[in-house]
């Protein structure tokens, strides 16, 4: 406005002036000899101070224009603002949209938990993104995770899930127990002002679990606490530096919760330099102290005595997909009882690595494979050690189990598919096959599993349909009993939208499993320890945002 005021008087001295030149010019004409010179200087200085006045006249044209437009952005956010007191007093409506749960979001990563992997992608909706658009929220971000409910079994007891005790997953559909939340918070800055493309951000994830609805007992956990930078490279700007502890570009099968590449934990790192053909990230990351495990859904035993470099290459172009690489470089100290378990685990140096092979838009959905392999102290395929309590442990504290990591490799291959063809129909399927020798000295110690599951789904409307979930999980094993799991069960649920992943999910849930007679008293031990099938039924939310 004080620009606009200068200009506008600016012009009004020029144009008096420009009279002053015009009656001088009239007043040359009759002057004696030197008229003409005079005349001449005269009309220079005109058309001077003419072209002076059409460049300020302009500019005043211009600075008024904006200066409407900024009222009007002021009356509108002052209406919105408005508006928003208004709602503040009601219940605010929530909706959200997700896509697949595989890359995004709160709790998957990316890749990109980078968030998801896979990254990642999931939009707030609602009051709260309302909020952060009108700038009353502004570089402050939300986002979250929960899932809770309620079951009993066919004797009206606190159900119990059904998992192979072999498996490194199950099949989640109506076959959780657990109460479980993440809140994430993050922070970008926006008082620093900084040139476009240059941020600097902090991150907060806090998580709270109770295992059951049988007790009081909880874990409260910080899963994620880190900062990053983006755009401080000025030759390579779309590169970010990080350091803290985190979620590091988790990859996941939702319908099992399982995460088959986790390298979750402390560390920093630079990610995203773009290479042409490719982008590479490099981290170096040790073990986190975080309580829990991958999913949240029971509680670690393991160590944090492993320091890992991981080398990741995304975004390769190739044929009608996208290929990942990604490289993990090992070290394990020797750890001698950890966790006070009757084991001594020599540690060793270890490399693995893998390769995944994405298809979009297949059928409305996606399709990912990932093979991969480690030998050594990165046979886990993640930044901890297990501390060996699976195993049956001698317990002379003279004689203990010795585990040598060097001997120890691992195989994994996961194909991961969701559809949807159409407006009524949308699935998931997964097949796993795992296979794994931990290295216990003296003693075969190989550990064989196949996952194979499907997860259709009807929409009848636009917010309910019903979900059907089957799966087997096969064990063949040195170290548990062997032997199968099956799974299934029946869901109706209200969803916001016709999506596979729509959520918050409200659903009912009737689950019928049966498993091998040697894994009885293996699988759901508290209430089904003399049986080989179980039923279970009770009600479940769950969401993310």
């Amino acid at each position: 406005m004080k620009k606009l005021i200068y200009l506008k008087l600016s012009l009004a001295c020029l144009s008096f002036q420009l009279v002053q030149l015009q009656a001088a010019e009239q007043q040359a004409v009759v002057e004696a000899d030197d008229a003409a010179a005079i005349l001449k200087e005269i009309r220079s200085m005109r058309s001077e101070y003419e072209a002076r006045i059409a460049k300020l006249e302009n500019r005043v044209i211009e600075l008024e224009g904006k200066n409407a437009e900024l009222k009007n952005s002021v009356k509108k956010q002052s209406n919105d603002i408005d508006s928003l007191a208004k709602k503040s007093s009601k219940p605010a409506a929530v909706t959200s949209t997700a896509t697949a749960a595989t890359n995004y979001g709160a709790k998957s990563g990316m890749p990109t938990d980078l968030a998801p992997s896979h990254d990642e992608s999931e939009t707030p909706a609602g009051f709260a993104t309302q909020l952060t658009e009108d700038g009353l929220t502004k570089g402050f971000e939300f986002h979250g995770y929960f899932r809770s409910g309620y079951g009993i079994n066919e004797n009206g007891e606190v159900m119990e899930a059904f998992k192979n005790p072999g498996a490194q997953s199950k099949f989640r559909l109506g076959n959780e127990t657990e109460t479980y939340i993440e809140t994430a918070f993050s922070y970008h800055f926006p008082e620093l002002d900084l040139d476009d493309g240059k941020e600097f951000m902090v991150a907060v994830r806090t998580s709270y679990v109770i295992p059951d609805a049988l007790g009081s007992d909880s874990t409260l956990s910080i899963r994620e606490a880190y900062g990053q930078a983006l755009g401080v490279w000025e030759a390579r700007p779309e590169v970010s530096f990080w350091a803290g502890q985190r979620f590091y570009d988790r990859w996941d099968v939702h319908m099992s919760d399982f995460y088959y590449l986790d390298m979750s934990g402390f560390g920093g790192g630079m990610e995203g330099l773009d290479l042409g053909f490719g982008k590479l990230s490099v981290a170096w990351l040790g073990g986190s102290i975080d309580a829990l495990n991958s999913n949240a859904s029971e509680e670690l035993n393991e160590v944090n005595t492993k320091n890992s470099i991981d080398f990741r290459l995304s975004d390769i172009e190739l044929g009608p997909g996208v290929g990942f690489v990604w490289l993990d470089l090992a070290d394990l100290d020797d750890t001698f009882k950890p966790n006070e378990q009757n084991v001594v685990v020599n540690g060793s140096g270890g490399i693995a690595g893998g390769f995944s092979y994405e298809l979009q838009d297949v059928w409305g959905g996606y399709s990912r494979t990932m093979v991969q392999y480690g030998v050594g102290a990165a046979a886990k395929f993640r930044t901890t050690q297990e501390d060996y309590s699976f195993l049956d442990l001698p317990t002379d504290p003279l004689t203990p189990t010795v585990v040598n990591t060097d001997d120890s490799w691992h195989f994994r291959a996961v194909q991961d598919l969701v559809i949807q063809p159409n407006e009524c129909v949308s699935m998931q399927g997964t097949i796993v096959w795992d296979e794994v020798d931990v290295g216990v000295e003296g003693m075969d110690s190989r550990n064989s599993w196949v996952s194979f599951g499907l997860r259709p789904q009807y929409h009848f409307t636009d917010h309910f349909s019903v979900a059907l979930e089957a799966g087997i999980d096969y064990v063949d094993s040195d170290l548990f009993d062997s032997g199968t799991v099956y799974k299934f069960t029946i869901a109706p649920q209200l969803t916001p939208k016709r999506d596979y992943f729509s959520r918050p999910a409200l659903r009912l849930f009737l689950t019928w499993a049966t498993w091998s007679d040697d894994l009885e008293g293996y699988v759901a031990p508290r209430t089904n320890g003399d049986d080989t099938s179980g039923l279970s039924a009770g009600i479940q939310v769950e969401s993310w945002w």
